[in-house]
C-alpha cells in the first residue's frame, strides 16, 4: 500500500495545476508519481488529456493546409498549425485522387 501525500503536497498539486504547469513538473515538485497527480486531479473532476470526439480531418482542414502550402510552408508547419500530422494529410490527398480517378 502506498503512503499518502501531505495536505501539503496535495495543495502544491492543485496550486501548480492552476498555474498551467505539467504534471511531470508537478509530480516532481510533489514528490509523487505522474499517475498519482492524474488521480488527484481526477478525483476533484478535473480530467486531463483529450476530452471529447477526436477531431477528423475534413474538408475545410484540407483546403487551410493546401493553401498553407502553396503559400510555401512545410507538411510540419502544416502540422503545427492545424494539428494532424503531416502523413494524415497526406493520406487525405492519396485518398482524394484515388476517388477522382
Amino acid at each position: 500500500m502506498t503512503a499518502k501525500l501531505s495536505p501539503d503536497s496535495v495543495g502544491l498539486i492543485f496550486s501548480m495545476h492552476a498555474e498551467g504547469r505539467k504534471v511531470d513538473d508537478i509530480a516532481a515538485a510533489a514528490g509523487c508519481a505522474y499517475p498519482t497527480v492524474v488521480r488527484y486531479l481526477n478525483s476533484a473532476g478535473i480530467v486531463l488529456g483529450h476530452k471529447g470526439k477526436p477531431k477528423q480531418i475534413n474538408s475545410e482542414y484540407m483546403s487551410m493546409a493546401l493553401d498553407m502550402r502553396a503559400a510555401g510552408a512545410t507538411w510540419w508547419d502544416v502540422s503545427a498549425k492545424i494539428g494532424f500530422h503531416p502523413h494524415t494529410f497526406l493520406r487525405e490527398l492519396r485518398a482524394t485522387r484515388h476517388q477522382s480517378q
